[in-house]
């Protein structure tokens, strides 16, 4: 093997990095769609240009994939991040959450489950379930900027334990 072989692996080791980097950091949940979407195009198109000059393609095919790939990436990330809920629904079951804690609390409630659903307004109405958002009751804050519609009935004590599968790795 000469230089220019490693020096390819090596390339196309920093452009699978770059890949798998945008892929766990372009989700995250405190960005705004801007920012993700941002980020999502600057690694996407780093891979994709690092992908494409490592195999041998000419830079004059190369960048014009690559600006592609970035638009793409940057578009899909601003999409999904618009689909996050806005300050004010955050904020009103930030309010409800702490509220029915302290209303558990002040009624007996023992082992009040870390997570729980919290009811929220919705811009959209669905008929898919009421819109809730995960509170966690260990901060006092709203666990996540995302928005769920449940079917699940409210428990005794206002509130509804969080399933395991919504909270991912937490």
């Amino acid at each position: 093997m000469h230089y220019g072989e490693s020096m390819q692996r090596a390339l196309r080791y920093c452009a699978a990095l770059a890949a798998a980097g945008s892929l766990g950091t372009s989700g995250c949940e405190n960005f705004s769609a801007t920012e993700a979407g941002l980020l999502a195009a600057g690694l996407a198109g780093a891979a994709t240009g690092i992908a494409l000059g490592t195999t041998g393609v000419p830079a004059s095919s190369a960048i014009p994939i690559a600006l592609g790939a970035a638009a793409g990436a940057g578009a899909l990330a601003v999409a999904a991040t618009n689909m996050q809920v806005g300050r004010d629904q955050r904020m009103l079951a930030e309010q409800r959450g702490q509220m029915l804690v302290e209303q558990a609390r002040q009624r007996g409630a023992q082992n009040i489950p870390r997570y729980i659903l919290v009811d929220t307004i919705s811009a959209r109405p669905t008929g898919g379930g009421r819109p809730v958002m995960i509170f966690d009751t260990a901060s006092g804050k709203v666990a996540s900027n995302r928005l769920y519609y449940v079917g699940m009935p409210v428990g005794p004590y206002g509130y509804t334990e969080a399933p395991p599968g919504m909270m991912g790795n937490r």
